[in-house]
């Protein structure tokens, strides 16, 4: 029994080596070639959020930036919106 497996013990070996280069070979193709279809929907998704945050923090700085007579003004609009008339 231990003469067989010193036997196949580098074959075994030789075929594990050829099958982590072969497989290297295939994520290096694969990342080359943008990903695969999950790594894009992944993508998609997170240009997505990128784009409504983008959004976001455009309101933000114009909030920020406003004149506040500007912003009270438009809060006191709002706020005389919602009383009725007298």
């Amino acid at each position: 029994m231990e003469g067989v497996i010193a036997v196949v013990a580098p074959f075994a070996m030789v075929v594990a080596i050829v099958w982590l280069v072969q497989n290297g070979k295939n994520k290096r193709a694969e990342m080359a070639s943008g990903g695969s279809r999950e790594d894009q929907a992944i993508i998609g998704q997170m240009q997505q959020q990128i784009d409504r945050l983008t959004d976001r923090v455009a309101v933000l700085e114009r909030l920020v930036t406003d004149d506040d007579r500007r912003l009270s003004r438009e809060i006191d609009s709002l706020r005389d919106r919602g009383r009725p008339p007298a």
